[in-house]
């Protein structure tokens, strides 16, 4: 008899020690949302590259520290999946395409968790597209975020693993998840459903005129918004629409020679655009001399 209350005891005891790991885990993260926020924050108005390239790791593993601790968090996946995304679309992609596949995808990863958590479940996200697209307009304003970071890394896991044409089936999937982000707040994320947009439709410009036209559009609503202070949106029409451009070389200086404080809220971004705009220019200028310095005449 004493044993088994005793063995009660220790039972009940292990009961409440778990209660309260769980409770002071959710009141961690609760306390730590406002840390994240605030770094988040300065993170973004920062202009070392350098400086912000060797911080990203160790941020992300403190996200994933404060995820293990509620995992159902959906502020967290956010955090994480915003912050995977532009680890790899700022500072891997470009040199290390295959890193930045295993990045998008966690990203991805992380905001599907959040649309899992709202009910849209990732076997309707692979199946019929008419179903798709009735289950993501039924969702509220709640999984915008969701919606946005699972679109964006969802196409950019396309996008950097080209060609592959069973991928390139899927992005109409992913254009279906931010057609439901611009209807529900198309100023979101400093307009970057509009961005979006305008990157695909501009990445298939060359198989029609009104494409062209609908990316140039999108362009400039989202540069609109931001007042012609995000370097992003003009570096990015360059990188797509510059094929109808034979000279980038003066919208890509313009883009390098823009002051620093240009948008102070998304400096980083800029520095960002920045160091793209000049490697682009780089590549361009190394293109024209290949093509000047070669022996035309030799042929003919």
């Amino acid at each position: 008899m004493f044993t088994k209350q005793i063995l009660k005891v220790v039972v009940l005891t292990i009961a409440v020690q778990m209660v309260l790991s769980c409770s002071l885990g959710s009141l961690s993260v609760r306390l730590s949302s406002v840390f994240i926020e605030n770094r988040m924050a300065s993170l973004n108005r920062e202009t070392d590259l350098k400086k912000v390239r060797l911080e990203f790791p160790e941020n992300i593993r403190q996200l994933e520290s404060l995820l293990a601790m509620d995992t159902s968090n959906k502020a967290l996946h956010i955090y994480l999946a915003q912050a995977y995304y532009s680890y790899a679309f700022a500072f891997i992609e470009d040199r290390e395409p295959q890193q930045a596949v295993a990045l998008y995808f966690k990203a991805y990863q992380h905001a599907l968790q959040v649309l899992e958590i709202d009910g849209l479940s990732a076997p309707v996200l692979s199946g019929r597209t008419a179903e798709l697209r009735a289950q993501v307009g039924e969702l509220p304003a709640e999984s915008l975020a969701g919606l946005y970071w699972s679109a964006l890394s969802w196409a950019k896991l396309i996008e950097t693993q080209q060609p592959n044409l069973l991928l390139l089936t899927q992005l109409h999937k992913a254009a279906i998840l931010m057609e439901r982000v611009l209807q529900l707040d198309d100023t979101y994320h400093y307009a970057g459903p509009h961005l979006f947009f305008a990157v695909y439709y501009a990445s298939s410009s060359g198989f029609s005129g009104e494409n062209t036209k609908r990316a140039r559009n999108h362009f400039e609503r989202a540069r609109k918004f931001n007042q012609s202070r995000s370097l992003m949106v003009d570096f990015l029409q360059i990188k797509y629409l510059g094929q109808e451009d034979n000279n980038k070389a003066p919208g890509l200086r313009k883009i390098i020679d823009a002051p620093d404080d240009l948008f102070p809220e998304q400096a980083l971004m800029n520095a960002v655009a920045k160091f793209k705009a000049s490697r682009l220019l780089s590549v361009t200028q190394n293109q024209v001399q290949a093509y000047n310095s070669s022996d035309l005449s030799g042929g003919m």
